[in-house]
Parts: C-alpha cells; structure tokens; sequence
C-alpha cells in the first residue's frame, strides 16, 4: 500500500495541465496577481530592508519582487515568500489553516523563471503545492496551531517540495524523496504571538526555501523516509501526536482544493475578518459610530482565542503591527471607527490612536462552543448601544472579494512600487499567463 508521500508524490509527477479544470487555472491566475501585489507592496514596507538584506550582494537568475535585486533560487524563495506574507494580507485555506501562496508562488514562480518554463508549467507546479499543503493541513485541522505551531511553517516546505519537484520534472521515486527531506526541515512556532515580533513574515519564505533545497537535493539523488507522515517518527506523530486522518488524500486529483483557498480583503489574521464584516455590517445598518457604542461581545471559536483574544491586556491596547494585526478588539474597533480596515490600518501611528483604543477596550469575547470552525471562519458581533439597544450580526464564514475586487486590490498594492502603465501591463500579463514566459512575467515586476 501506497505512502501518503507516495501518493502525493505521484499525484505531482502525473499532474498535466490539461487535466487542471478551467475554474482551477483561472483561479491560479488571480492568485498569482494577488501575491504579485502583496510582495510589491511589501516591497516599500518599513520592514522591507531587513528582509531585502538577504540578497545583497546576491546574483542569480531570479527575481526580487519589487527591486532591481536577482538571486540564487532559494535566496529568492526565501525573500519574496516573505515578502508576499509580510502584510497578512495573503490568502488562508480555512480547513488546513495553512497561507498557501505565500509557500507555493515564490517557489514556483522563482523556479520557473529559474528553469525558463512557461505559464503552464508554473500553473502546474502551484496546483501541485497548493493541493499538498491544504490536504496536510487537513489531516489534522488546527492540531498544529493547538501545539504552538505554525501551520503554514511546518506543512509549507512539503507543498513547495511538490512545486519544486514538478518545475524539476521529477518522477514519483524521486519527489516521495523530496517530501521525506522536506520533512526533516518542518519548523516554525507561534511564539510571535506573545510580544508581536515580525519573525512570522519569514515563515512562508523559509518553507518555500526548505522545499526548494529538498527538490533539488532529492533532484541529485538524496534520500528520504516514505513514510514521512504516517511513521513511527514521522510528521503527525512528532507534531500533533497522533495519525493523519487519510481521507483528504482520498480525493487526489477528483477534487480542488485550490479552489477553497480564501483570498483576504483585510490585510489581518484571516480569523478576524468574519468580525470585520459584521462590525462593517453593523455600522452602516444601524447607521452607528464608536461614541455611540456601550459594549461589543464578540462570539468566538475556542479555537481562536489563543490566537486573536488572549492575552487580554495586549489584545486591547498592542505593541507591534503584528500584534495588532492578531487582535480582534483593535481590529474591531478599528472597523467601527474608521468603516473600513486596511494596510494604514495597522500602521505604528494608529496603535496609539485613542478612539479606536478606547472602543477596543470595550470588546469582550465568548466562547461560541457551536461553531464549525476551522471548516469555516465565522463571527459573531454584538453591540450594546449607550441608548439601551442591542444589535448584533452573524457571518457564517468569512466573505471573499470578488475577481473585480481582487483586481482593484492588485492594483492599490502594487502602485506604490511601479508605475500605472507597468501596473496594468502586468495585470494582462498574468491573466494571460499561459501564453508567457515566466521570466517575462517576472521582468515586470522589478521598478
């Protein structure tokens, strides 16, 4: 009987890109677009120079999103991994937990431009890393997390492995070695949580530089264990302590999981954004504004309160953008004070803003037991008003941007970093990546 890593190794080896379904190459586009974006943006952050320092000095055949830098494949991977992840405002596969194309892309793409392949081969390569990241998540959803965690940072260097491993042309032998190396460089905690500190930007870049190497060290004939996940001392039993539940494997090319990965309309851990869209709802329903409001009483996931609740005091009033972007009081309030939340949300200016500290520290929790989180991301906001009412909204699931949304987030992010015209002539070129060089692509995205 099969491995996991066997099979997933065989489902990468085989995949065609004739055999991706339309709807599934479509949607690889606009993610492609999406985290183009984000790394530009990124790219001008404050804490862009510290993440570029990896690659001064650097030469290769890759490209540095957003600068005139080039580097070593895996250097590349590394920074704009990191780059792409450095806003939170990356898309987020609710069921595995896992921010897949921050992982996915910067391998693919740096490893396409790398090799001199095509839109079809890099479309491939990232449904091969998007449909093992999201199906290892899932065979223990939110166990990582519950452990301390990252899930992104422990099941990405598996997906970029696959990526890697199908821009490689590896056959299944060698790509079921290249997910047993992979799992031998698995890490990354959550420990940011406790004091903010940007060390989870690098997570998605680290697992698509880990991945990136096993490929190639698998590439020149390294070995490792098949049985990576289901072993003695393989993934699940090292990290979570107990066995992967199969079934996800069981629907290997029948089923897309590409397709359930969850673009972001608020640059924040994607747990808070049920929240946002029922504090944005409340707001203009009700026609409310932050001195009007007595209480909110948000219902949570239990899932969720060590990540976006608790501890209480830094929630309310946080210390970092990361902190702030893992804060549902902060965020809340920010939604209800401002009627929108985006990048300058979080900016060191506003976490001293007074108005919305003072509605954050009015935000409570309560433990919702009957949530189906982590299948899906929902919220629930309450807010007693000083003039004695009560109104409340409920998002079963966190609400994604339409394309036309996603375009105009391309768009907003990426024109800090290039010009209108260039802006627009990477637009077509994504969406239309099939027809094009990667290296083409990737040429427009330098200033």
């Amino acid at each position: 009987m099969a491995t996991l890593a066997e099979r997933l190794a065989h489902f990468a080896a085989s995949l065609r890109f004739e055999a991706i379904p339309p709807t599934v190459v479509d949607n690889v586009r606009l993610r492609v677009l999406d985290t183009l974006g984000l790394a530009l943006a990124a790219s001008r952050a404050d804490f862009a120079p510290p993440l570029l320092s990896l690659v001064a000095g650097e030469d290769g055949p890759c490209t540095v999103l957003g600068t005139d830098r080039t580097a070593s494949p895996p250097l590349a991977i590394l920074a704009n991994g990191a780059l792409a992840h450095g806003l939170d405002f990356d898309d987020t596969h609710a069921a595995s937990i896992t921010h897949a194309s921050a992982v996915v892309l910067p391998t693919a793409l740096a490893l396409s431009q790398a090799r001199g392949l095509d839109g079809r081969a890099l479309i491939t390569a990232a449904v091969a890393g998007y449909e093992t990241i999201t199906r290892i998540g899932m065979a223990a959803s939110g166990a990582f997390h519950d452990r301390g965690w990252h899930a992104t940072a422990v099941c990405g260097p598996f997906a970029a492995a696959a990526a890697a491993g199908r821009c490689a042309s590896l056959d299944a032998t060698r790509l079921t070695a290249a997910l047993g190396i992979a799992g031998s460089c698995a890490s990354g905690v959550m420990e940011f949580l406790e004091d903010g500190s940007a060390v989870k930007r690098l997570h998605p870049g680290w697992a698509g530089h880990a991945g990136a190497v096993a490929a190639t060290l698998a590439e020149a004939g390294v070995s490792g264990p098949a049985t990576i996940f289901e072993g003695r001392f393989g993934f699940y039993s090292t990290f979570v302590g107990k066995p992967p539940d199969p079934a996800p494997f069981d629907t290997l090319g029948r089923e897309w999981e590409t397709l359930a990965v969850a673009f972001k309309p608020y640059p924040c851990c994607h747990y808070n954004h049920a929240y946002l869209d029922g504090a944005l709802e409340l707001r203009a329903r009700e026609s409310i504004d932050a001195a009007s409001i007595a209480s909110i009483e948000c219902g949570v996931p239990a899932g969720q309160v060590p990540i976006v609740c608790e501890p209480a005091a830094s929630k309310a009033r946080p210390r970092t953008t990361y902190e702030a972007q893992f804060s549902l009081p902060f965020s809340v309030a920010a939604a209800f004070v401002d009627g929108r939340v985006g990048i300058d949300t979080y900016s060191p200016a506003r976490l001293t803003d007074a108005r919305v500290l003072a509605l954050a520290a009015k935000v409570r929790y309560v433990v919702d037991r009957e949530s189906c989180f982590p299948a899906v991301f929902p919220g629930r906001v309450r807010a007693a008003l000083v003039d004695g009412r009560t109104v409340e909204a409920r998002v079963d699931d966190a609400r994604p941007p339409d394309r036309a949304a996603i375009i105009a987030k391309f768009h907003a992010n990426a024109a800090p970093a290039l010009s209108a015209h260039r802006v627009s002539e990477l637009e077509t070129a994504v969406l239309e990546l099939e027809t094009a060089r990667v290296a083409s692509v990737l040429a427009l995205c330098r200033p």
